[in-house]
């Protein structure tokens, strides 16, 4: 009886020690079950991740040769753009050496035509001062020319002159510019301002006359 007693006692021991071995080998199959689980979760998002790296890389090494073959194509065109402005600055520099030739050249001819025109002409064109004593001193005028014809006669100075017999005598002017002429009559009234003014015409004219 007790022999049997001791038996169970053995039995249920070994059941016993069993069960927590089972229970400890049960655990230790889920623990490494999980770790597994784990690690092949792990493996996968670090394959993703080095997936996803390796297409950023290509993306952009992508944008590093657009950017290159930009520069390059930006320089062509601006080293082009260089050609062409130095090719037409130059197209344009010899044009206007032409024009400025051609300029010359015409006005050369300009000149040269003025010159024998001039040489025609009995006087010189151009304003021209001349002096005549009037009644009160000198009177000084400046008579402009034009192809031999007098356009333009100004008193410029008479000092010693009275203003109303100046006044007066200023009115020979009109019949020397529609006579074309110094050859008229004074003014009656003021014989010497209008005499004086003849006069520096006439000097006016001489200091005008081509030699």
């Amino acid at each position: 009886m007790k022999y049997q007693s001791f038996i169970m006692r053995v039995l249920c021991l070994l059941l016993i020690v069993g069960a927590v071995l089972g229970y400890n080998s049960m655990q230790k199959k889920d623990s490494d079950t999980e770790k597994d689980q784990q690690i092949a979760s792990l493996t996968t998002r670090v394959e993703a991740l080095e997936k996803q790296q390796d297409e950023i890389l290509s993306a952009l090494e992508e944008v590093a040769k657009a950017q290159e073959e930009a520069k390059k194509k930006a320089e062509e065109e601006a080293k082009n753009q260089k050609a062409q402005e130095k090719e037409i600055s130059s197209g344009d520099a010899s044009e206007d050496a032409k024009k400025d030739d051609e300029n010359t050249d015409e006005t050369e001819a300009e000149n040269a035509s003025s010159e024998e025109e001039s040489e025609d002409l009995v006087y010189k064109n151009g304003t021209y001062t001349g002096d005549g004593q009037g009644f009160g001193g000198n009177i000084q005028v400046q008579v402009t020319l034009e192809n031999d014809t007098i356009t333009d006669i100004q008193v410029v100075s008479a000092p010693g002159e009275d203003s109303a017999y100046l006044s007066q005598g200023q009115g020979v002017i009109s019949t020397i510019l529609a006579s074309q002429s110094t050859d008229v009559d004074t003014i009656s009234g003021a014989t010497f301002s209008s005499t004086g003014i003849i006069n520096a015409v006439n000097d006016a004219l001489g200091k005008a006359e081509n030699q």
